[in-house]
C-alpha cells in the first residue's frame, strides 16, 4: 500500500529535498525494514544524492530515530487526547479507536513502523518521548474499564494491554499489506466489536 504525504513528520519550513528524503526513508523503512535499507536506496527513492541526506542527518540511524520519535509522538498524542477521565470507558474506547482509524487511514505505515522498530530505537529516544508512554495510556484506559466493570478483572491489566496492542498492531500490518480492502472506515465497526469482545467482562 502506498504512503500519502506524512505531514506529522514534516515541518512547514522543511525544504523539498528534506521532505523527499523523509518520505523516501519512511516508505523503505516500513516496506523493507530499517536494517535492510541503505543510504543509497533512500537517495535513489528520494531522487537526491547521498550528500543531500547527510546535510540533514548525520547517519541513517539518526534519520531512523527522527522518524521513529515522530511516529511514536503522533500516536501518543492520539491516545492521550482520546482518553479523558470525565468520560466513560465506553466513550473513551470509541474515541481512541476512532482516532486510531483516522490516522491509520491517512498514514497506513506509521503505526507499523514504530511498533516494528521499538526494540531498536526505544533505548535512545528523548526524555520527551519516553514520558509519553502509549502503554501507560492504554493501561489507564483498561483500568478505567475494570473499575466500571466493563472489563473482567480475571486477567491482569498488563495482559489485556498486550492483547489490545497486539490486535491493533496486527490489523495495521494486515491493512498496510492489503489484506483488508475498502479503507479503514469499512472495518471500524468490526475493530470496535472485536476490541470489546476481547476485553469484555
Amino acid at each position: 500500500m502506498g504512503e500519502k504525504e506524512n505531514n506529522f513528520f514534516i515541518e512547514p519550513d522543511d525544504p523539498p529535498s528534506k521532505r523527499a528524503i523523509l518520505n523516501a526513508a519512511f516508505k523503505l523503512f516500513v516496506r523493507d525494514g530499517f536494517d535492510s535499507t541503505n543510504i543509497r536506496e533512500i537517495g535513489k527513492e528520494a531522487g537526491y544524492s547521498n550528500p543531500a541526506l547527510f546535510k540533514f542527518f548525520d547517519s541513517k540511524d539518526a534519520l531512523g530515530l527522527y522518524l521513529f520519535e515522530r511516529c511514536y509522538l503522533n500516536y501518543a498524542d492520539i491516545f492521550g487526547s482520546a482518553i479523558q477521565p470525565q468520560r466513560s470507558f465506553e466513550k473513551n474506547l470509541d474515541e481512541t479507536l476512532d482516532r486510531f482509524c483516522e490516522v491509520l487511514n491517512k498514514n497506513p505505515g506509521s503505526f507499523l513502523f514504530f511498533q516494528d522498530h521499538l526494540r531498536h530505537f526505544w533505548p535512545r529516544v528523548s526524555p520527551q518521548v519516553r514520558k509519553k508512554s502509549i502503554l501507560v495510556q492504554i493501561q489507564r484506559l483498561i483500568e478505567q474499564g475494570v473499575t466500571e466493570k466493563c472489563i473482567s478483572d480475571v486477567a491482569s491489566t498488563k495482559m489485556l494491554v498486550a492483547a489490545f496492542v497486539g490486535f491493533v498492531t496486527q490489523f495495521a500490518r494486515m491493512y498496510y499489506f492489503g489484506e483488508f480492502k475498502g479503507g479503514v472506515d469499512a472495518w471500524k465497526s468490526q475493530i470496535k466489536a472485536v476490541s470489546r469482545k476481547m476485553l469484555a467482562a
